[in-house]
């Protein structure tokens, strides 16, 4: 006889999966990892102990999926599985390299995307009313977001690196930018999308009182998008800087070059031999000095006199206000010390 796998099965599945993925983009160090690891047992125990007194019971019966349900069920439990080898590869690309997560990355999404379109065919109606409606909310949701992501990456830019906003538009590091402000975007979109969904799939269920298989089956399939999506806000958080380092570091090797040119020939900063430069128009760039895993902004302007160039750090209205009460500090404490000073007695 063929097994059925029912609403527990898939939860318990599920449960697993998450557990484990949460338990690798934890960081060791912080307090939540010795209550991660407890409380995942209490619950897989729990899990357990149901799973044994629903096979026992002959009163209540084990709630099974519909014959029609089980492809979108199982689809969502692929793109868990997806998620968590996904995670894995993360936690051990510094031995396979990137090219693997990336990969990994993009078939989860494919993933997603088949497992909530088999969702919608599965509750439209004839006329494909809610597939014409997601379509068209894609397709425009799309345009504005890559509008508003591309305008906020070319001030940021702009104010971060003070070069004219007209000369943004063709920098990879905008581009990059962009990228970062889609991607923010769209897990915003990605949560509403999820939940209104749901509500779409309660709205089109003709039966008055609502069965179990279709509560369980929603949650077969909206609980695991839902947790994909939040796992994976904790890892971009968890892992934003060395993101946002990758991106820039690879839009940098095209933007800038390792000299610039002054009087007539071309020159490097003596003091600082890695710095990076970037044109801006003739006589004037901006100059990139690493320091330690970060990098300072400083204009490059080329001059008349020895040694040719003037460098001066870009800098902001918090950065000018902290300068200016160190240098009080500074000048409130010498003179501290030259009333104190044995001299003065």
């Amino acid at each position: 006889m063929k097994k059925t796998w029912n609403s527990l099965n898939f939860g318990v599945a599920h449960f697993l999966l998450f557990y484990m993925a949460i338990f690798l983009v934890t960081p060791k160090k912080t307090p939540l990892y010795p209550i991660i690891i407890w409380l995942g047992m209490i619950i897989f125990s729990g899990l357990i102990v149901q799973y044994y007194s629903n096979e026992k019971s002959f009163n209540k019966p084990i709630t099974r999926f519909r014959k029609h349900h089980k492809k979108t069920p199982r689809a969502a439990l692929l793109s868990a599985f997806l998620f968590f080898l996904t995670c894995i590869s993360f936690k051990v690309s510094n031995y396979t390299g990137i090219v693997i997560p990336n990969s990994l990355i993009f078939i989860t999404a494919i993933s997603i995307i088949y497992t909530i379109a088999s969702h919608i065919k599965s509750i439209d109606n004839k006329e494909k009313i809610i597939a014409r409606r997601v379509k068209f909310a894609i397709k425009y949701s799309w345009i504005i977001v890559s509008l508003i992501s591309y305008y906020l990456a070319r001030s940021l830019t702009s104010n971060s690196w003070d070069i004219p906003f007209d000369t943004t538009f063709n920098k990879l590091v905008t581009v990059v930018t962009a990228l970062l402000f889609i991607f923010i975007f769209y897990y915003i979109i990605y949560f509403i999308f999820i939940s209104f969904l749901s509500f779409i799939t309660l709205q089109t269920k003709k039966v008055k009182k609502k069965s179990p298989v279709d509560f369980n089956y929603s949650i077969s399939i909206f609980a695991p998008l839902f947790i994909i999506g939040y796992i994976s806000y904790i890892a971009f958080n968890v892992q934003t800087l060395s993101i946002i380092k990758f991106g820039f570091e690879f839009a940098l090797k095209y933007d800038t070059r390792d000299t610039f040119f002054c009087k007539n020939k071309y020159m490097l900063l003596n003091k600082h031999p890695d710095a990076r430069f970037m044109f801006i128009s003739e006589g004037n760039y901006r100059a990139l000095i690493p320091h330690h895993d970060d990098f300072t902004i400083s204009r490059l302007t080329c001059t008349n006199s020895e040694p040719f160039y003037s460098l001066v750090s870009v800098e902001d209205k918090k950065g000018l206000v902290l300068a200016t009460l160190e240098n009080r500090v500074a000048v409130l404490t010498n003179d501290l010390k030259a009333i104190m000073s044995p001299n003065n007695t």
